[in-house]
């Protein structure tokens, strides 16, 4: 039995162009060209997908913000895990993690095809953090309760572009999503 992963993610845009990456149509990740040849080195069970597996098998919602909420709803079995929708208005910064996330590589394929979209509404430099640059706008999926810290996936969210990156790339944002884990996992106090 395979264990959930976490997600993480975070990116400075104005409040109106996330309200709009919200309403505008779930991104079609099968013809993506990245999102197929990081596939081809992912490590998965299955047949290997392809664009058409990918848009029978990736769930469809209608909206961006159709997933989200998807996403933050508390699982109907097992513990509830929390998870953080937020916007931070003085920074201009949107964070989403999710503590129970999923195991699943069509819910990785969804989360990459969100996150790469929302490149293209992202239109304002930096992480709205300490470094003043764009070096921690991203997306991280990886196992920060089950499996010691590996990455599944983890991008570079810039304006206009989204890029994968490795383990070692993924670093700084690895720190920042483990500060907000533990802090989640801290919100669910005792079980």
């Amino acid at each position: 039995m395979s264990e959930p992963s976490q997600l993480y993610s975070r990116v400075r845009l104005s409040r109106e162009k996330l309200d709009a990456f919200l309403a505008s149509p779930f991104p079609d990740p099968g013809g993506d060209e990245d999102v197929l040849a990081w596939l081809e080195n992912a490590s998965y069970y299955g047949d290997p997908y392809t664009p058409e597996t990918i848009r029978e098998r990736v769930v469809g919602h209608a909206t961006v913000g159709d997933w989200v909420n998807w996403l933050m709803e508390p699982a109907l079995y097992g513990i509830p895990m929390p998870g953080s929708n937020d916007y931070d208005d003085a920074k201009q910064t949107w964070t989403l993690a999710a503590l129970d996330f999923s195991e699943n590589y069509d819910d990785y394929i969804a989360a990459v095809a969100a996150f790469r979209e929302i490149a293209n509404y992202k239109d304002m430099p930096g992480s709205g953090g300490d470094q003043g640059d764009e070096s921690n706008d991203g997306l991280l999926i990886y196992g920060y309760l089950f499996e010691g810290g590996a990455v599944s996936v983890a991008l570079s969210i810039q304006t206009g572009a989204a890029e994968f990156l490795d383990e070692a790339q993924a670093q700084p944002l690895i720190i920042e999503a483990n500060a907000v884990m533990e802090a989640l996992v801290a919100s669910a106090g005792p079980q």
